[in-house]
């Protein structure tokens, strides 16, 4: 009986085994993770999991350290704000999940107190979800509030208190954040310390006084260290507080241009607290569109006024109102200073400024000015794309499919700015071009207009030097290149019979530098500690140097220069 139980002990415990032999793992369609996003505060954590396998054949990874980690259990952890991905590998499977950290969020018992007087105190609870290192709490004002630690500093559990006191009387806030972000996780408090007010006695709320003269007022305060001060304009009156004795402090008023201005006295720690004295200046009136040497005084309050500069020392000034004919204005300082301006809008026939100047004229059909002829003084060979930029601006109208050198204004809300650059050929400088269109406009139009423009304006000139690589079109040229600082400058010469010593001196003179065994048309200066010298020698018809250093080779390296020199074709 015994023998029998033995025998089908060990054929069940053989069958279990091949059983356990065939078992088949899961597939990687079984396989998925609890969560495929989750949002997580800093320093706050979740755990995820695979189901459909299991945990010892999960490899887990993050995809940013320092926004958050997983354990090899799967627990995530938020460390910093900003969003990243956390990665289950199971076999041949790769699941992921997208994890977005926020920062900590601060919250308080009350998001403002009111003190009745100096010296009182509160506690406030303060919450912090997510990370508590780095808390830091501040005042906006100390002298009216402060706040500080409860001792000991203990959380409990994401609370924590503070003690808020009253230091005088006053407005201020009470601003509790994390140090490492502060302009993200803070929480401010408002604190109002209410108390007697300051009295403020000006001897006089009204004072009189002439342009270039002064006045001294004396203002009384029952707190003078707390008393400021603001002037409402500073073109009519200057104040300064010019001594303080007790409860007293004298201000002086100097009256700059006739006009009204005021000047407030107020409490720092309370500026509703306030009082106004009213300054009247009298002086001389204005006229509108004459020329002064001083700064006039304005009739209304939407005049302006015109700086005319004349040079390092002197300067004109005209009153002109709102909305004045800019046209007008300058043919008026035109002729008053004899002086004429190009690409400048005139409304009288401009003077040359040279023989060969012109003027073009269009006319004004616009409300905001007098309809009329308008003059532009031009030089010649005139720029017409700045012309045209001139008077769209004067007339405030700009044209569809036109070139302007500057931004033009939309003529309806669904047009369009086309922009392009060219290079200055006289500067080597990148300019900037604008095209006005409309919505649905005609592109290979536009695409014309542009390569034409490019085409007429991207020329080169030989021995110019650019400050951007200019394009060559003809295959005779080279362009060369050398570096000046920490840029680099360009140069355009025939590939045969440039003149090497001219693009030798314009590189010398734009690096300052003389280069060894290079011939220029002015004498380098020799470093004899350096073992320098410098040869020279009549090369087509005038005299060339040449800076080298005096050993065994400076013979045969001289004869190479000239030789060089005689190939590149100097003349």
């Amino acid at each position: 009986m015994k023998k029998s139980f033995r025998t089908l002990l060990s054929l069940f415990l053989a069958v279990f085994m091949v059983a356990s032999l065939m078992y088949i793992p899961a597939s990687a369609a079984s396989v998925s993770l609890n969560k495929t996003s989750v949002t997580l505060t800093q320093g706050y954590q979740t755990t995820l999991s695979v189901s459909g396998a299991s945990s010892s054949s999960v490899k887990w990874s993050t995809g940013d350290k320092s926004i958050a980690t997983v354990s090899t259990k799967g627990k995530v952890v938020g460390k910093a704000p900003g969003t990243t991905y956390i990665y289950a590998k199971v076999g041949s499977s790769t699941l992921k999940c997208k994890v977005k950290v926020v920062a900590a969020k601060i919250t308080a018992s009350t998001s403002s107190i009111t003190f009745d007087e100096v010296g009182q105190s509160k506690v406030v609870t303060m919450t912090v979800k997510g990370s508590h290192s780095g808390l830091t709490v501040g005042s906006t004002n100390k002298k009216v509030a402060s706040a500080s630690w409860i001792r000991p500093v203990e959380w409990d559990g994401n609370n924590i208190d503070i003690r808020i006191t009253a230091n005088g009387v006053g407005t201020a806030k009470i601003k509790v954040y994390l140090k490492k972000y502060p302009s993200t996780c803070y929480k401010y408090i408002t604190v109002n310390v209410e108390g007697d007010d300051m009295v403020i006695m000006p001897y006089t709320s009204q004072v009189n006084v002439n342009a270039n003269d002064s006045y001294s007022l004396q203002v009384y305060s029952s707190d003078i260290n707390n008393l400021e001060y603001s002037v409402s304009d500073s073109r009519v009156i200057n104040v300064t507080r010019s001594k303080v004795s007790g409860n007293y402090a004298t201000y002086t008023v100097k009256g700059i241009s006739a006009g009204m201005a005021s000047i407030k006295f107020y409490d720092k720690n309370d500026t509703s607290n306030s009082t106004t004295v009213y300054v009247t200046v009298t002086g001389q009136v204005a006229k509108y569109y004459e020329m002064y040497t001083q700064i006039p005084t304005k009739l209304l309050a939407t005049d302006e006024i015109i700086k005319i500069e004349v040079n390092s020392y002197t300067n004109y000034y005209m009153l002109v109102p709102a909305n004045y004919d800019s046209a007008y204005t300058n043919t008026l300082i035109a002729k008053k200073l004899n002086k004429y301006s190009y690409y400048t809008v005139y409304s009288e026939i401009p003077s040359r400024i040279a023989s060969t100047d012109t003027y073009e004229v269009f006319t004004y059909y616009g409300t905001k000015y007098s309809y009329g002829t308008r003059y532009v003084l031009l030089p010649a060979n005139y720029d017409k794309v700045k012309y045209d930029t001139i008077t769209a601006k004067y007339n405030g109208s700009f044209e569809y499919y036109k070139i302007y050198s500057e931004t033009p204004n939309k003529t309806d809300t669904w047009d369009y700015v086309k922009t392009w650059t060219i290079i200055d050929p006289s500067t080597g400088r990148t300019i900037t071009r604008y095209m006005l269109v409309p919505y649905n406009f005609d592109s290979q139009k536009v695409d014309n207009i542009i390569a034409e423009d490019q085409n007429n304006n991207n020329a080169y000139s030989y021995y110019v030097t650019y400050t951007t690589r200019p394009t060559v079109t003809n295959a005779s040229d080279m362009r060369i290149a050398w570096a000046s600082g920490s840029t680099y400058k360009y140069m355009v010469i025939p590939k045969t019979g440039y003149d090497a010593v001219k693009v030798n001196d314009i590189i010398q003179k734009d690096t300052g530098v003389y280069e060894y065994n290079v011939m220029y048309s002015t004498s380098p200066t020799a470093d004899t500690t350096k073992n320098e010298a410098v040869d020279c020698t009549y090369i087509g018809g005038r005299m060339v140097y040449v800076l080298y250093v005096n050993n065994t080779n400076a013979s045969a390296n001289l004869d190479a220069a000239y030789k060089g020199a005689l190939a590149d074709g100097i003349k």
